[in-house]
């Protein structure tokens, strides 16, 4: 989120005063996790808070590039039976198949027996083996849906009522997804049971069904060459054995948790091989679509096979080779008869390949308040995992087989993806978000630099910057206007934070060559017609004068500009400012809709976007009463429990109406930007907050979220995806409000966001200089703010306060510069400690 510090600053002062003058006193800094001033050596941080080290904790990245599950999430330990729409062998012959109204048909990518698609009363029962007159467990994986309802029948008395409100945007296949049902005793009269699935009234799809387990726990054997187990599941994770036995139709399995996002390869040793099992390792992000055929992870969904499977004809290792590059669950099975042992379960961590210390950050964030703590290490590790080796991209299109991870796909050794799972390439836009994170955190530059670089090399034969470069044949793709417009942004923030002047320099004439391409497409109303061949958008298409492209470019254009200046051409940074308050202005005189109280998406449409409004803020369009009237269309027209959705009608319009984190960055950077911290962190919350404590979580941050709260494209949704990591940048800029003002922090300011809630907040921020560390805490009294900065460096400190506020530098009384509210002083250097003490004190 590198727009955060092209803000001027100054528009939040009032808020801020205001924010201050609620915050009471603190007699001893406790964070709300319990940890007091002082760590168990005595000795304590900044201002005396809690040493910054206490940070650590909340770090997901790991030690060790090898990695063990943490825990088992489910396992079949006595499976019973089991049955696959896949095979009619198993189906007929083995299960009875009583067929009913059913048929057999493949849902993306899944083979499954339907019930009947809007057929009322539609039906197909099996035949299974239990053990009689005992509890067991029926887990069933099928087609997810949006709205399929059905029962589960066994002997005819009804067990289960299947209602699913599954979603997926944009006409993605939703997935394969699993659910259990404890069958009691009293249910099971002998040891063979019909299992019926029966479409309700209004059963939309209906079932679907892909293969069914009947498994127990603490019960008899299963029968002899029929069923199978999974002896002692935890084993194979720790210092153990797992044995795993599978009959004809069996299909033993253990699911791993691994407590979080991770990504790799897998090994592990096979001993005490019996027959010739066929094992199988299945990968998910989220439990909802941990199924024996893996969530998504290649494009076009459910056409390659994303399970990897080996055959076990001898004893010894057994390594995958094929990267998973993101997932939390990990899926064990036997997919044919035979046994054996395994041990030594294992991943390989992939991600971040060039980093020799994981979790060694440079940069770090600590404050009262535990949620944003995790929300800023989570943005950490989500940047982390999508940076990966530039060779280990996904090929392009999916074809049917084995998953690949083996394209390349961006130059270097690694660079910065949009996603661990998917899609693995070099996302112009993504960038926007994660570059600023990688270089706050891990304060690793040379991935950025590898993402940014990429496109420059390969404008069009117009001078367009590439959107997406995709595995050969496809290679480089200019159908992103949006993304050419963010390279602007790219390109000057790499600079900005690096300091980097031969990056600046070498490729200034791809920056005006792309800028010279989107003039020739501007109409003489100031506007930019974004041709259709250009039209793809973070989420959707559009062409013409759209107004969130539009404002885009407004935003790099300005970033233009600043590298212009830097390199001395000035007739040109002149040049490009014209243009860019031209731009601006068409888009203020045409596209505001006054009755709404929010810019339309484009000139007739009836819809409100919030991309297009948050950035009329953030670029400054938008006039104070707009602004204010803007954040309150977002309240009340786009809010929900998650967020914001994307936009407030479908009515002809292409704006998806899921939630962005993407766009959210931009809504946090309009909240700064308008100087409501309060909503700003109402955002963070919902958005991002869901998300570390919902049910599907993976401690990283997600693609997309639907309006439910759920996964936005299903089980192809990406759950770590580097555009979603902009709390990292928010609470490092705003909330520590540390930013480059000069190249490389050669110059930067400090300007404290004090909230209502939170009483105090420290961090580092990694710099070509060496590393800034800056605190602030609030008393009774006023703020004091403290930052060590490294040789070389100069800043200045803005705080809030009115006229009559005493500022004081290490004790000393100072005269500080008012500015639209704030007092700032300027040219500090070395360690301070500065105090403002509201009027009247």
């Amino acid at each position: 989120m590198g727009e955060l510090v092209q803000g001027s600053g100054t528009a939040k002062t009032s808020v801020l005063i205001a924010s201050l003058a609620l915050v009471g006193a603190i007699a001893v800094p406790v964070a709300a996790d319990g940890v007091t001033a002082r760590g168990p050596d005595g000795a304590s941080g900044m201002l005396g808070l809690p040493p910054l080290s206490q940070a650590d904790r909340y770090v997901l990245a790991p030690s060790s590039r090898t990695v063990r599950p943490v825990t088992v999430a489910e396992s079949s330990e006595v499976n019973h039976d089991y049955v696959t729409a896949s095979s009619a062998a198993s189906e007929d012959a083995a299960h009875g198949l009583d067929v009913g109204t059913s048929d057999t048909a493949t849902v993306g990518g899944l083979k499954v027996r339907r019930a009947g698609v809007g057929v009322a009363g539609g039906h197909f029962s099996y035949q299974l083996r239990v053990p009689a007159h005992r509890a067991f467990d029926l887990r069933v994986e099928e087609a997810g849906s949006a709205g399929a309802r059905y029962e589960v029948l066994v002997d005819g008395q009804v067990v289960h009522t299947r209602t699913m409100a599954l979603y997926a945007a944009q006409g993605r296949p939703i997935g394969a997804t699993h659910y259990s049902v404890r069958v009691p005793a009293r249910a099971v009269s002998s040891p063979t049971v019909e299992v019926t699935f029966r479409n309700l009234e209004n059963p939309g799809d209906g079932a679907r069904i892909a293969g069914v387990w009947a498994s127990s726990t603490r019960t008899a054997a299963a029968e002899p060459g029929y069923g199978g187990s999974a002896r002692n599941p935890r084993g194979a994770a720790g210092r153990g054995e797992t044995h795993l036995d599978a009959g004809f139709f069996a299909k033993p399995y253990v699911i791993y948790d691994f407590g979080q996002e991770v990504g790799g390869t897998i090994s592990l040793n096979a001993s005490d091989v019996e027959g010739a099992p066929r094992l199988g390792l299945a990968f998910s992000e989220s439990d909802t679509y941990m199924t024996s055929v893996s969530d998504y992870s290649q494009d076009p969904s459910g056409v390659a096979t994303e399970t990897h499977y080996f055959a076990l004809d001898k004893d010894g290792p057994v390594e995958d080779e094929v990267i998973r590059g993101g997932f939390r669950y990990l899926m064990v099975f036997l997919d044919s008869p035979g046994s054996a042992t395994l041990s030594d379960l294992e991943l390989t961590f992939t991600a971040d390949p060039t980093n020799p210390d994981l979790d060694d950050y440079k940069g770090a964030f600590l404050s009262s308040d535990r949620e944003l703590n995790e929300l800023w290490y989570a943005g950490a590790y989500t940047a982390q995992m999508s940076t990966i080796a530039s060779d280990t991209g996904r090929p392009y299109p999916a074809t049917p087989g084995p998953v690949r991870n083996d394209q390349l796909v961006a130059q270097g050794e690694a660079f910065l993806s949009d996603g661990a799972k998917r899609d693995r390439y070099d996302w112009g836009g993504d960038n926007v978000v994660s570059n600023t994170v990688a270089y706050l955190t891990t304060g690793a530059s040379e991935p950025a630099k590898n993402a940014v670089e990429w496109f420059a090399a390969h404008p069009s034969a117009d001078g367009q910057i590439p959107g997406v470069y995709l595995p050969e044949p496809a290679g480089f793709t200019y159908n992103w206007g949006e993304y050419a417009s963010w390279w602007m942004q790219n390109y000057w923030t790499h600079y900005l934070y690096t300091g980097d002047k031969t990056f600046l320099s070498r490729w200034f004439d791809a920056l005006k060559g792309n800028v010279a391409w989107a003039e020739k497409n501007v109409d003489d109303d100031g506007l930019w017609d974004v041709p259709g061949s250009a039209s793809g958008h973070w989420g959707y298409g559009q062409a013409g004068k759209e107004t969130y492209n539009n404002l885009v470019y407004v935003k790099g254009l300005r970033s233009a500009v600043s590298a212009a200046q830097e390199l001395g051409e000035d007739d040109l940074a002149a040049t490009w400012t014209a243009a860019a308050d031209r731009t601006a202005k068409a888009v203020a005189d045409t596209l505001w809709d006054d009755e709404a109280g929010a810019f339309r998406t484009i000139a007739g449409s009836k819809a409100h976007p919030l991309d297009a409004n948050a950035l009329a803020i953030v670029t400054g369009v938008a006039t104070r009463e707009q602004t204010q009237r803007i954040l309150e269309f977002f309240e009340a027209k786009l809010a929900t429990p998650h967020g914001e959705r994307g936009v407030d009608t479908t009515e002809g319009n292409a704006v998806p109406d899921y939630i962005s984190p993407f766009v959210a960055s931009h809504e946090l950077a309009a909240y700064a930007e308008a100087g409501d911290a309060e909503g700003a962190l109402s955002v963070l919350r919902r958005t991002w907050g869901h998300m570390l404590d919902g049910p599907d979580s993976t401690k990283t941050f997600w693609e997309t979220v639907s309006p439910d709260g759920g996964l936005g494209l299903g089980a192809y949704t990406s759950q770590s995806h580097g555009w979603a990591a902009a709390p990292t940048n928010f609470l490092t800029q705003e909330v520590l409000g540390v930013t480059p003002t000069e190249a490389g922090f050669r110059e930067f300011e400090v300007a404290p966001t004090p909230v209502d809630g939170l009483s105090w907040a420290q961090g580092a921020v990694p710099t070509p200089h060496g590393t800034i560390t800056t605190a602030w805490r609030t008393d009774k009294r006023g703020l004091r703010v403290a930052v060590e900065a490294p040789d070389g460096t100069t800043y200045a400190v803005r705080l809030p306060g009115a006229a009559g506020s005493e500022v004081t530098v290490d004790g000393r009384a100072v005269q500080a510069r008012s500015d639209d509210g704030a007092l700032v002083v300027e040219g500090l250097t070395g360690d301070s400690t500065l105090t403002v003490t509201r009027s009247g004190r």
